[in-house]
């Protein structure tokens, strides 16, 4: 059955599409999302979002951030040129909010790789292990647990083209079983002692840290950089070098800048910069 929800300040397609989420693929006039213990479908009609799910409601509210106070963030992060015009490129793009583990696994598979080897990599690893849908008369595969994903060996998934990241992928497995990494925990705590523990699994960096803690663990202050952050902060953010070219240094500066709305800032600038510049 089809639902539907009143939004305001809010677009699915920048969403979904500036390379944040690789949980929600394009289907239809839509998106499904298969990783969350079931299957959603959502698509937008102005202020309204339509959406069916294969077994319970889910809150479009939490998926989306759509309590996020976007005016105020905005207002916050502005402070020039490059900015302003990233946010006027795609006002209503908000930060996701994907489920953990398979934030984890995507960003994992993310190192060297483009979005379309990504996807393809993620795609092989639902298929293989990952929890079936019947869904809209189709199948769905969808992301599978750490329980699920254990069941791997490095080189069934160096088999599917992960490479080297195989070994990241199932060492980190293994440590989130053991315990040795609890997200629900990691939530609680402040957002570099969260970094640190994260970066205690096996393959986990500073960016691919980051990209966790903004994209599933809720810590907006976190700034993710890549190729196309590094171009911005090169040719418009002089000031986030002076205390040194180390990623983190460059992060660090990046984060008392902007504030705690720091990784809205990040996507604003690597939306633009990747499809309007």
């Amino acid at each position: 059955m089809m639902r539907s929800k009143q939004v305001k300040n809010f677009s699915l397609i920048d969403t979904l599409e500036c390379g944040q989420t690789f949980c929600w693929v394009k289907d239809g006039q839509g998106y499904i999302n298969a990783d969350i213990d079931q299957v959603v479908y959502v698509e937008q009609r102005g202020d309204l979002l339509r959406y069916e799910t294969s077994d319970s409601n889910v809150d479009l509210s939490k998926l989306f951030r759509l309590n996020d106070p976007l005016n105020q963030i905005q207002q916050e992060i502005t402070r020039d040129g490059i900015m302003r015009k990233s946010i006027d490129f795609a006002p209503n793009l908000r930060v996701i909010n994907d489920p953990f583990f398979p934030c984890l696994v995507s960003f994992l598979c993310s190192v060297w790789k483009n979005v379309p080897a990504i996807r393809s990599m993620t795609n092989a690893i639902r298929i293989r292990w990952g929890p079936k849908y019947k869904f809209r008369e189709k199948v769905y595969h969808g992301m599978p647990s750490p329980e699920q994903l254990s069941k791997a060996t490095v080189s069934e998934l160096r088999s599917l083209g992960l490479a080297w990241r195989a070994e990241f992928i199932a060492k980190s497995t293994k440590a989130i079983l053991a315990g040795e990494v609890i997200p629900e925990e990691l939530q609680k705590k402040e957002f570099p002692e969260a970094r640190k523990i994260l970066k205690r699994l096996y393959g986990v960096g500073d960016k691919v840290a980051d990209c966790v803690s903004l994209f599933s663990l809720g810590f907006l202050e976190a700034f993710p950089i890549d190729v196309w952050i590094e171009r911005v902060i090169q040719e418009h953010y002089g000031v986030f070098t002076d205390s040194g070219n180390s990623y983190s240094k460059k992060s660090e500066a990046a984060r008392r800048y902007f504030g705690r709305y720091a990784g809205y800032a990040q996507q604003y600038l690597y939306h633009y910069t990747r499809c309007a510049v």
